[in-house]
């Protein structure tokens, strides 16, 4: 007789091996965690660039107004504009008296004459 009518039934049934249908499914859920924390990442770093950005914007705009502040202090604050407001009246000078004055050192003597001075120019060179 032929011998594949006498093999059993359940032989010719593939079985289902567990083992490679874990392994496949192990590998799938490894590779799909792998891509949603590479995606989660990516998220974070656009979110962050974006973050970067403005804030790179606002320190660009605060140095641009820093600048205009500081050249319209230059222009209230120069020789010319401190004298308009003293000839307007806006601003008055009045003298210091000498009991105002702090001083660190007692004050030298600059001559023979008995003449007090507080600075004295040593090296002659450095004069005006």
């Amino acid at each position: 007789m032929n011998a594949t009518l006498n093999r059993p039934r359940t032989r010719a049934i593939n079985p289902l091996q567990l083992s490679r249908v874990f392994a496949f499914l192990l590998l799938a859920l490894v590779v799909g965690g792998a891509g949603l924390c590479f995606v989660s990442l990516k998220n974070t770093q656009h979110a962050l660039g974006e973050r970067v950005r403005e804030t790179e914007r606002q320190l660009r705009e605060f140095r641009a107004r820093n600048q205009d502040y500081q050249s319209r202090i230059a222009s209230l604050s120069s020789r010319v504009a401190l004298r308009r407001k003293l000839e307007s009246g806006f601003i008055a000078m009045i003298p210091v008296p000498a009991t105002a004055i702090a001083r660190l050192t007692p004050p030298a003597i600059a001559t023979e004459d008995g003449a007090m001075r507080t600075a004295a120019v040593i090296n002659p060179l450095l004069r005006p």
